[in-house]
């Protein structure tokens, strides 16, 4: 086995290559990257669009992890034109390449591909993304099935939820802003009645979902790698104030935005890849562990 990872720096991309390091050792591990990464095998590549790798390059390879991806880190980057085109470019070059001894492509999508109504998510729900990332992605899924059919090779899309744990302070998301504040010891802010559904995926859930896929019987699907517990966003900063042990100013913000419910089936995922998905309250005890340590260690 040869395994190929894409966006092996990136948040679930440098924990997924820990973890495969750590299964298959490094000798069956490489990186497709634009900057050496240590203590794993790197192909580096020129630019997304053009890898300027000869063609050859990955016909050793077995299966394909394909994490690398621009992904929003704010509302507004979700619909830069340029960005979300990016990731087109990225998988069309990548599958330009002859791949000889493939078998498995694995594609890292996301559920912002599938439209917004209200109901619960699944796997059959409409297919109708609001934003250019999501249509971008879905995109790349559509191409992944063409080349899987062509290449008569098996291919499984995972479509990631809202995931936290330690790395996501990088993304401008309600977790690591709200912990930090109070690590900062700041007041925390809730726009509206914060009554919005959210369903939380730990880290490491994914990351195990992705494992599991490497070698999974289940072939040719889109699986949701979602949490199936949601939260009011209340009750999400009501937690990680538990979990801080502190007490903690929360301002409420008035806000006349539509209430905007995301809730998940994830029953596929825990039937065919995922064993039991991590409690909420532990999930963000580990993460806020993280943030403390990482800031103490910046004073």
């Amino acid at each position: 086995m040869k395994i190929l990872l894409t966006g092996a720096s990136g948040f679930v991309g440098s924990h997924l290559l820990s973890s495969l390091i750590r299964k298959f050792g490094n000798d069956s591990i490489v990186a497709l990257t634009s900057k050496k990464i240590a203590n794993v095998e790197c192909l580096i590549y020129n630019s997304i669009d053009n890898f300027s790798l000869d063609k050859a390059s990955f016909d050793n390879i077995t299966h394909i992890i394909h994490a690398g991806a621009f992904t929003p880190k704010n509302n507004h980057q979700a619909n830069d034109i340029d960005l979300a085109f990016s990731n087109i470019q990225y998988i069309k070059e990548l599958l330009s390449y002859s791949f000889l001894s493939l078998v498995r492509f694995v594609n890292i999508s996301t559920l912002d591909v599938y439209s917004v109504t209200g109901t619960k998510l699944s796997e059959s729900s409409n297919v109708d993304p609001i934003s250019l990332y999501g249509s971008s992605k879905l995109y790349c899924e559509k191409m992944v099935k063409v080349f899987a059919k062509q290449k008569e090779i098996r291919y499984l899309n995972l479509r990631i939820g809202h995931v936290y744990g330690p790395g996501e302070e990088k993304y401008k998301k309600v977790i690591p802003i709200a912990m930090k504040n109070i690590i900062e010891n700041q007041p925390l802010e809730i726009w509206g009645e914060g009554k919005d559904l959210r369903s939380f995926i730990f880290i490491e859930d994914v990351i195990d979902s992705i494992m599991s896929s490497v070698e999974s019987a289940v072939n040719n699907i889109d699986i949701n790698v979602v949490s199936g517990h949601a939260v009011t966003i209340h009750e999400l900063l009501d937690k990680i104030i538990s979990v801080s042990g502190k007490a903690v100013v929360v301002n409420k913000i008035e806000s006349n935005h539509k209430k905007r419910d995301l809730v998940f089936d994830n029953s596929l995922l825990l039937k065919v890849l995922l064993e039991k998905e991590t409690d909420l309250i532990d999930g963000l005890t580990k993460e806020y562990d993280y943030m403390k340590a990482k800031y103490e260690n910046s004073l």
